[in-house]
């Protein structure tokens, strides 16, 4: 499946367990492969220590795609002080996330 940029900003982002984390807002690109790496999620909830609430979800994360929604692991989001935040990453290469599209 693919989406346009303008329906790539409207896709919303969800935990495993159901969570809303935001939606994406952008990405970044592995310029020697072309394969889209990280994706930002613009959230709508305040986060404490990430500017401008924006959060990153490494493609290894990803449980499911589709052109509405976005579904990654419930462990990304971790409590610290009481404020939930993404785990660091570590170790993901040879990783690839379950991609998943559905035509109705």
């Amino acid at each position: 499946m693919k989406i346009n940029k303008k329906q790539f900003k409207k896709v919303r982002v969800e935990t495993q367990s159901g969570q809303y984390l935001g939606k994406l807002c952008d990405f970044a690109i592995e310029t020697d492969t072309g394969i889209l790496e990280k994706y930002y999620v613009k959230s709508s909830v305040p986060i404490a220590s990430l500017f401008e609430n924006k959060l990153l979800v490494d493609k290894s994360q990803i449980i499911s795609f589709d052109s509405e929604k976005m579904v990654v692991e419930d462990g990304v989001i971790e409590k610290k002080a009481g404020v939930k935040v993404f785990k660091k990453v570590e170790n993901v290469e040879g990783i690839e996330p379950a991609i998943t599209s559905e035509r109705t």
